[in-house]
């Protein structure tokens, strides 16, 4: 039997991951001054400088020629998008560096973010100049807040040295706290929690590089793509491509966790083979167990089985097998877990971190971790109403959503199926109704565990005692 894999203790304190550097962490290492002098006498500060100087333009056809694809998740071209906000009117832009660190299984922010603060200041200022930006934030969680101290007097040191300016007037840098749940790493959802509202994913059109913070042209990148851009500008275009995918050149810093020997930080180039991520660099399974289930992309990407392993994780290779990439956690689970507990699980996470705004998601979220607590009742009517009462999400309520009390147990949008396909009804019926992704997470996640562990939901409905274990405790 495996052991509970509690993922949130992964962006604990006390975490001190295994780390495999390639060409960026080794980049970032190699400047590592104890003070401010010692990191500019080492080249610090001079990337910004040079783009300060030769101008934006320069700079984003560098980022253009090396083939940069934000490492966020989806997988845009990030010149293309500094290229949207360089070229617009705008008197006033923002560059914003998305710290917040809220994918359960991910956890390389902390690295990042301790193992050169003045390169993370760099290379934030470095992205502001390149699309003639007025202000520059980098959003961290409340959980890093030691490290937010940190970059903040990296801030103030390199301000007083003169040495974060703008083109025709100082530079204003900021850190920004925010509240540090999971719908907050949407980017439209962070603009609005810095504008003071309540942090809740807006509708697009408009989208931040037209109409962003404060209605303004804006550029959301997270942390790593800044890095990475950075590392383009310091090395050049041909150095970055000189490893990974064809359509995806360079590298990406996947966080390894669940039943393998040696989870950690692996920067590798795109395009490496998951085998080989999880049985060369991971050192292969815990016990020796076979491989049940792999979440490739994090707990937001389809679930994937041993018969995927020689899938290369580069973002089209990903999306040809239906699944993502994502930012790079990757969940390796065991034969012996649970895999009903896990959706279960899941499904509360998702349910947990929805924050309200959309009806279909907020109901339907909840609903399903209501079906999947009384799988033994699927067939009765309207079981989505009946049931387990579960407590708001995380975020306080401002809108009126149904509640039992609205709507009689009658015939529901599930009662036309029977047995679990109620629950992939249910998914279906609030996956694309939601102003972000999140509800499409939740459901594309949930569906493809009923897909491919069919059986063992059909058993739990027969025989609800399990003496597995789960993945992860929400």
């Amino acid at each position: 039997m495996t052991g509970r894999i509690n993922l949130e203790s992964l962006s604990s304190n006390e975490l001190k991951p295994h780390i495999h550097p390639g060409p960026l962490i080794k980049d970032l290492l190699s400047n590592t001054a104890g003070s401010l002098d010692d990191y500019v006498r080492l080249g610090g500060y001079e990337v910004a400088r040079r783009v300060a100087h030769e101008g934006r333009d320069e700079a984003i056809q560098t980022l253009d020629e090396a083939g940069l694809r934000g490492r966020g998740g989806g997988g845009y071209p990030t010149a293309h998008k500094w290229w949207l906000v360089s070229q617009h009117e705008s008197p006033e832009k923002y560059f914003i560096c998305n710290a917040n660190a809220g994918q359960a299984g991910g956890f390389k922010e902390r690295f990042l973010l301790t193992a050169n603060p003045h390169r993370i200041v760099e290379a934030v200022v470095t992205g502001a100049l390149a699309v003639n930006a007025t202000v520059a934030i980098i959003a961290l969680p409340p959980h890093l807040n030691a490290e937010a101290q940190t970059i903040e007097a990296a801030i103030n040191e390199a301000r007083g040295r003169g040495l974060i300016f703008g083109r025709q007037k100082s530079l204003e840098v900021i850190v920004y706290k925010t509240l540090g749940s999971y719908i907050i790493g949407e980017e439209t959802a962070l603009l609005e929690l810095i504008e003071g509202k309540v942090g809740r994913p807006r509708v697009k059109p408009p989208i931040p590089t037209a109409r962003g913070l404060f209605g303004m042209p804006t550029i959301v990148n997270n942390l790593e793509t800044v890095l990475q851009a950075h590392y383009i500008l310091k090395v050049g275009a041909a150095e970055f491509r000189r490893v990974g995918a064809r359509r995806a050149p360079g590298t990406l810093i996947f966080s390894l966790s669940g039943h393998v020997k040696q989870p950690g930080l692996y920067e590798l180039p795109l395009g490496t083979g998951l085998r080989e991520l999880i049985y060369e660099h991971g050192q292969g399974m815990t016990d020796e167990r076979p491989l049940k289930a792999v979440f490739a992309g994090g707990i937001s990407s389809p679930v994937l089985g041993p018969e995927s392993l020689d899938t290369s994780l580069d973002f089209d290779s990903m999306r040809e097998i239906e699944s993502d990439i994502g930012s790079g956690s990757v969940i390796v689970l065991a034969e012996g877990t649970c895999m009903v507990q896990v959706a279960t699980q899941l499904a509360e996470f998702f349910y947990y971190n929805s924050c309200g705004k959309c009806q279909p998601c907020k109901d339907g979220t909840q609903r399903t971790v209501v079906m999947l607590h009384n799988l033994e009742r699927l067939d009765e009517k309207s079981i989505d109403r009946s049931g387990k009462v579960l407590p708001q999400s995380l975020r306080k309520r401002t809108l009126t959503v149904l509640n039992n009390n609205q709507v009689g147990g009658g015939v529901s949008y599930t009662d036309t199926v029977q047995g679990l396909d109620k629950i992939h009804h249910l998914c279906e019926f609030y996956k694309y109704r939601g102003d972000c992704h999140h509800s499409t997470e939740a459901a594309n996640s949930l569906q493809s565990l009923l897909k491919r562990f069919r059986n063992e939901f059909e058993d739990h409905r027969l025989h609800s005692d399990c003496h597995h274990e789960g993945l992860v405790e929400v």
